[in-house]
């Protein structure tokens, strides 16, 4: 029996039914299902709360109905990643999530399922095909194919690329028969076309006209350039294989990138040509290998290196010669920096400095955009410390100085990188010596990735005094600053690290409700690049008692510091690692695991870091001292060094006590938990503490934990007596 599909355009009928409508019995309701927007007007239905619309938004699969769909569904169980991934692709459209399914049935072919899937897909660009395009008119199909490669799109552009004027009328009819049209903004100028709807575009595109693909990225290249929307010409210059148009508009737009902090693009535009020598200016390559070095990739850098050297050096002597000659220089110099040729820029310091560049060019790279501390950076070199790198770091702030340029971003970073190292040395004073010079100019030019470190380690260095209350007070300030600048980038961190300081004073609960305004997802789908976040939750995890699912995120977080050599990470990594594992019983691991941190942190010098969780970590350390001491000095452990830590933590101990009298407490009882003591002695009961003090009875008992681990004991009973033997409590009062 063939289908039939009825298309309603008479007018009269359409006003028949609004009229209907109108005048509707209150007992009856109407449902109209529409590919299209409905003939007539709807707003006074729904001003009078009479009318409800299901959007095709609405209509979207979340990620977790994503999830429950082919679980349900289809009996598929997949992994987090593979979810992530058919969301993000069919954007919640079930009939795209349908037919992935189709596919999934076979487990033997869903690695290449997901390796291949887009709208090009066998089931998917068939059902495109007959049920979206083949039902389009040839001049809406014209329109299409000349406007998908435009990753956004609106009126004037699509005139363009069709060398037709009704590009604003094409836009309202397809939005009008929802044909996978996202608008963009809410005036409904800039529009996307459906990811997988535009992959079968492309494709079409690709079938139908194989060369009207290069014409249409260089019209819309010149398009984007004449709007000053460089971003968008630089990318379709470079589809177009325009690579001379593409140069132009990069010398142009390069120095508003750099202020933008957008290297990582940058960078891509400029591996983009395949024959840099030819197709780039010596700047623009040199511009390349600076921000290679940047990036991490000095090799990369130092590979072209010899070559734009013998090319500067043979110039014609001009300003543009001596310009160029300088940069190299500067670059040069912080490519040895970058691979640890420490000798080689002693030696040549003179040569190499004193022909700084006179162009603000290398000083104005905002080159933090996403991490509160610089020590994990390249430019950090993501954690080594020692004789050499202090030298040269202050060597470098020197020359700089020297040629007026104190006050540059480049020489900020380098001075918060430096102040960061002598935090790590446990030199405190000159640490917020330094930060004293970074903080006003950070404040001054608006750079959060400046002023959230400096004012993070500023932070660190008052809780490190004994000061809580003035760490908490830095970290505030930056959230103010980082508001009024409209940074939201940054509120996450802060708020971890806000967490953190919360569970150094036994404020769980407090911790939870921080750590509770941060996504969900970071903790579900751990990356190195949320490390703060990351780290203070599994604090957060052990302070609960649930060191199993603290290591779950640890494990994950080990290999990603391992695979981009962050050795501030690996060390912080290890001493979580093992503090679960000795929580959790697993005495071997545990030693293994803060083996691992010392190997790393005595090659560095390193010293807060074992301080900072000072407390929790001394009796692991002291233990492996003296039960496995053979196993702890193998590998160049050294053991003054360890002796040393244990001194530090001791001394740190001591200060933190009220009293003369030596507390024989490990790790002394917070304020919280001296209340908590006490009316514990008092006979109260879990949940009669839990409403004194605005807690669950949950967090209470993690408390309870808490104390009975700092007093050496297993229940209530032997809690009270040990106090009782301390002069925690009064005698009488148990």
């Amino acid at each position: 029996m063939r289908s039939c599909r009825h298309l309603i355009t008479e007018e009269h009928i359409h006003a028949s039914l609004s009229y209907f409508l109108d005048y509707l019995p209150f007992s009856i309701h109407v449902y109209i299902a529409t590919r299209t927007s409905l003939p007539f007007a709807t707003s006074k239905w729904t001003i009078r709360g009479q009318a409800s619309h299901i959007t095709l938004e609405q209509l979207r699969f979340t990620h977790k109905e994503t999830a429950r769909f082919y679980l349900d569904a289809h009996g598929l169980s997949l992994r987090p990643k593979q979810i992530d991934q058919l969301a993000m692709s069919t954007e919640g459209w079930v009939a795209g999530l349908q037919l992935a399914a189709i596919s999934l049935r076979n487990p033997f072919h869903q690695e290449r399922f997901f390796n291949g899937f887009s709208g090009s897909h066998r089931d998917i660009s068939e059902y495109l095909l007959h049920e979206v395009w083949l039902r389009l008119t040839p001049d809406i199909q014209s329109f299409l194919l000349s406007t998908c490669v435009l990753p956004r799109l609106d009126a004037s552009i699509c005139n363009r690329l069709t060398g037709q004027n009704n590009g604003q009328k094409m836009l309202a009819s397809l939005l009008s028969q929802n044909i996978f049209l996202i608008p963009l903004d809410e005036y409904q100028t800039w529009y996307r076309y459906h990811h997988l709807f535009g992959e079968f575009l492309l494709a079409q595109l690709q079938e139908m006209h194989p060369q009207k693909a290069v014409e249409l990225h260089r019209i819309a290249s010149e398009c984007f350039a004449e709007r000053q929307l460089f971003d968008e010409a630089i990318d379709h210059a470079l589809a177009a294989s325009h690579f001379s148009f593409a140069a132009v508009l990069l010398e142009q737009h390069f120095p508003q990138m750099i202020q933008r902090g957008e290297l990582s693009t940058l960078l891509r535009w400029l591996n983009s040509f395949p024959d840099k020598s030819s197709m780039l200016s010596p700047s623009l390559r040199m511009l390349a290998a600076f921000i290679q070095i940047l990036w991490g990739q000095a090799e990369l850098a130092q590979s072209d290196f010899a070559e734009l050297e013998a090319e500067c050096a043979a110039m014609k002597d001009s300003f543009e010669k001596q310009q160029l000659l300088s940069s190299l220089f500067f670059v040069r110099s912080n490519l040895a920096f970058a691979l640890g040729h420490f000798e080689m820029l002693l030696a040549e310091s003179d040569i190499l400095y004193q022909n700084l560049p006179e162009s603000p060019l290398f000083f104005s790279f905002n080159y933090n955009t996403t991490e509160p501390f610089i020590r994990r950076t390249s430019l950090g070199l993501k954690g080594v410390l020692s004789a050499q790198t202090e030298f040269v770091g202050k060597m470098f702030i020197g020359k700089l100085t020297e040629h007026g340029w104190q006050d540059s971003l480049f020489n900020m970073y380098v001075v918060q990188a430096l102040a960061e190292g002598y935090y790590e040395w446990n030199r405190l004073d000159e640490s917020h010596s330094l930060l004293e010079q970074v903080e006003p100019i950070a404040r001054r030019h608006q750079i959060p990735g400046l002023l959230v470190p400096c004012l993070l380690t500023k932070a660190k260095i008052a809780f490190a005094s004994g000061s809580v209350s003035h760490a908490r007070k830095r970290v505030e300030e930056a959230l103010d600053a980082i508001i009024t600048w409209g940074e939201e980038y940054w509120l996450n961190p802060l708020h971890a690290f806000l967490a953190k300081l919360d569970l150094a004073e036994g404020e769980i609960e407090q911790a939870q409700k921080r750590l509770a305004k941060i996504p969900a997802t970071f903790w579900d789908k751990p990356v190195i690049q949320r490390e703060l976040e990351l780290l203070t939750y599994v604090r957060l995890l052990l302070a609960s008692q649930q060191g199993a699912e603290a290591l779950r995120i640890l494990d994950t977080l080990k290999l990603a510091s391992k695979r981009e050599g962050l050795l501030a990470s690996q060390v912080e990594i290890a001493v979580l690692q093992a503090l679960a594992n000795q929580q959790l019983g697993s005495s071997d691991e545990a030693f293994v695991y803060l083996q691992e941190a010392l190997l790393i942190g005595g090659a560095n010098g390193y010293i807060r870091s074992f301080l900072d969780d000072g407390e929790a970590l001394y009796l692991l350390l002291s233990s492996s001292k003296s039960r496995n001491k053979k196993q702890l000095l193998h590998q160049s452990v050294s053991e003054a060094y360890v002796q040393q830590l244990l001194e530090l933590m001791a001394t740190k101990s001591s200060s933190k006590r009220k009293t003369d009298h030596p507390s024989p407490l490990l790790e002394p009882l917070t304020g919280k938990e001296m209340i908590l003591l006490s009316m514990l002695s008092q006979g109260a009961s879990n949940k009669e503490i839990a409403e004194a003090l605005g807690n669950t009875v949950g967090t209470v008992k993690v408390y309870l934990h808490r104390i009975y681990g700092k007093l050496g004991v297993n229940n209530r009973t032997q809690a009270l007596l040990k106090a009782q033997e301390l002069s925690l409590v009064e005698a009488d009062s148990i």
